[in-house]
Parts: C-alpha cells; structure tokens; sequence
C-alpha cells in the first residue's frame, strides 16, 4: 500500500513539475521531441518509485527514427511508463480522449502532438486514425495498444482491427512488443503496487507490404508474434492449454 501512495505522490508532484517544464519547453522551442523527452524522465521516476526496472529486449527494433507503428498488448497502467524510455522520441502515443482532460498532463501530452481517440465513438476513433496516418507521414512512429483496453485477467486480449487498418494505411514497418509482468505489479482499478520482473521484447519488425488487402492476415501475424513472447500464464487459456 505504501509504495502505492508514494506512486500517486510521484504522480501528482512530478506530473505538474516536469508537465509544466515540457510545455514551456515545447511551445519555445517548437520541438514535440523535447516533450517526449520530458515524458521518458516522467516514466523514470515513476519506475523508481515503484521499485521497477524493466528488461528490455530486442531494442534494435526501437532504435532509430524511422516511422513505424508499435503495436503493444497492454496489461497495466504501468504499460505506458515501461514503454516510454525505451521508444524513438519520436513516437506519439494513440490515447483515451479522457486523460487528456488530466490537468496539466493532458496539455503536455497535447503539446507533444499525442493523438486522441475515443473508442467508443466509432466515427470520432476513424478520425484520429486518419490523424495519426497524417502523422506518420510527417515522419513519427506511433504506438497503439490494439486490445483496445487494458486487461481485466493478465491475459492477452483479442485485437481489434482498428490499428491495422492504419498500418496497411500507412504502409510503415510494424513492430509488435510483448509486455509481461506489469500486470501483477499494478492490477486494474488497483493502487497496491507489488514489485515484480518485468520484460519488455520488441519483435522484429514486419513488413506490411507483404500483407497488402490482408488485414486479417496482418492482425493474425502480429498477434502470433506478442503471444509467443508471452510466458503461458498472460495467455488466453485456449491457447494457454
């Protein structure tokens, strides 16, 4: 419970310091990449405080900034912070509308030109899609969780088709990370935090090219690709067993 509250702390002071600094920081000097920088010390220091250190793998698949989609399944609120310090600064996050209504962070994650979506407005999700198609072709990468949500159980999720119909969109390299860990670290709707192994592996990445007019064939292939890199306990149990 104490390192649970001492993550809200974190949250609140570092979020409205380092949030502030960033926006200032963006605005000045035009640059949306000193804002995800800002966003990786943010990530840091809640990592600490949490008594986290993420293993990373496969990190030549991040390097660089040529755009890419990252496609990540998402476990845990704490998804967002072992990602960020290990992406390209300049990666946009694809977010809930609703955190940016966050107070302060919510300006800064603006700022750094992070696309809004709201998933349960179909018209409004197809919007920020094409947004988010605009941006990669100004030369960013972008990171989605295809899950759409986080996890309710620890297990992977079944994907939605809205990122890969971007990605053949956008014809860019997709690169799928598995996470695994985080879940039993911070649980939904949860503020114990109990300290754990946490990996993060970015697989190879794929070319879309080879998928052209195949969505399904696209989301099968990324979909298999996280789930082999996922130990059998955050596995859907059909194919757990």
């Amino acid at each position: 419970m104490l390192r649970g509250i001492l993550t809200i702390l974190t949250f609140v002071v570092v979020t409205t310091v380092l949030g502030l600094i960033a926006i200032v920081a963006g605005v000045v000097t035009g640059r949306t990449t000193v804002v995800f920088r800002f966003g990786q010390l943010w990530s840091k220091a809640h990592l600490k405080v949490m008594g986290i250190a993420p293993v990373y793998s496969g990190l030549e698949h991040a390097a660089g900034t040529a755009p890419r989609i990252f496609l990540a399944n998402h476990l845990s609120t704490l998804d967002i912070w072992v990602m960020a310090p290990a992406l390209p600064l300049t990666t946009r996050f694809v977010s809930k509308r609703t955190i940016f209504w966050i107070p302060v962070l919510g300006q800064a994650m603006s700022v750094a030109g992070f696309i809004p979506i709201d998933r349960k407005d179909r018209a409004s999700a197809i919007r920020s899609l094409s947004g988010a198609s605009e941006t990669i072709r100004g030369g960013a990468s972008i990171i989605l969780f295809p899950e759409g949500t986080r996890s309710r159980d620890g297990r992977l999720s079944r994907f939605k088709r809205g990122a890969f119909h971007l990605a053949l969109e956008a014809g860019v390299p997709v690169v799928p990370v598995a996470i695994s860990g985080t879940y039993h670290v911070v649980k939904p709707r949860s503020i114990i935090v109990r300290p754990g192994p946490v990996r993060v592996t970015f697989a190879p990445p794929i070319d879309v090219g080879d998928y052209a007019g195949d969505l399904d064939g696209l989301l099968a292939k990324v979909e298999s690709e996280i789930a082999s890199l996922l130990p059998a306990d955050e596995l859907p149990e059909t194919i757990a067993r």
